[in-house]
């Protein structure tokens, strides 16, 4: 059974399974997706030892590695013990862009271990073998049954999103647009899925979905998802 949905007042949400959290204002809303992430990663920490979490690089999600770094209150999620994996990267010519944007923004103000950053590579032809093989081995640490992601942070405006994907046992697959991204069995296996959903383009997002369908394949097997929305992002619903 879907959890309920957090309300903002005169705001109808979207029709979305899982959670979904409304806020007023962007920065309300990116407030709200920073704290999850700050409980996830001490439960985590204090369950498993470490906390495995994959951002995708996006737009919307800029504003949200800025909060984790400039905000006090979310400087003690535990980036010592924080194992950050790349959701997605787009290869090619100019190749590493995702990488090289989560390393700016977030990886060198964090303080994480270098060595407990795990991005996609570019160049290789093998790229998402590889990475999958990183993937298994970095969690094989853990007892079974706890060896999963413990969050995958997404956003309506990224590649994963947009791909279209079905019947894949890959933990990692070669994308639509020359990406590489991990796959919806691994984003699904996963503790907490979230996904950022902010201003009208992610109204236009929503209003496209298919009818009927699990929106954009999250479907948690075990997990949660939650949906992080602004009352823009919500507009097309309220109309």
């Amino acid at each position: 059974m879907d959890d309920p949905y957090e309300l903002a007042p005169d705001v109808t949400a979207p029709d979305l399974p899982g959670r979904v959290v409304v806020r007023e204002s962007v920065e309300d809303a990116l407030d709200a997706a920073a704290s999850e992430l700050l409980l996830m990663s001490v439960d985590c920490v204090r369950a498993f030892g470490d906390f495995h979490l994959a951002l995708s690089v996006s737009p919307s999600l800029g504003g949200l590695f800025e909060r984790l770094m400039v905000d006090p209150k979310f400087r003690e999620l535990e980036w010592n013990r924080t194992h950050l994996w790349l959701a997605c990267e787009r290869v090619g010519s100019k190749g590493g862009a995702c990488g090289r944007e989560l390393r700016e923004l977030l990886i060198e103000h964090s303080g994480i271990p270098k060595e407990q950053t795990h991005t996609i590579s570019p160049d290789d032809a093998a790229s998402a073998d590889a990475y999958a093989d990183e993937l298994r081995e970095t969690l094989a640490w853990r007892e079974p049954g706890h060896d999963r992601l413990d969050t995958v942070m997404l956003a309506l405006d990224d590649p994963i999103t947009g791909s279209v994907e079905t019947g894949s046992e890959a933990l990692v697959v070669d994308g639509d647009g020359g990406t590489v991204h991990l796959s919806r069995r691994m984003i699904n296996a996963s503790r907490l899925i979230g996904v950022m959903g902010l201003g009208v383009g992610a109204a236009q997002r929503l209003d496209e979905r298919s009818a009927g369908a699990p929106p954009f394949g999250l479907e948690p097997i075990g997990g949660e998802l939650r949906w992080f929305l602004d009352h823009e992002a919500c507009a097309g619903e309220s109309a």
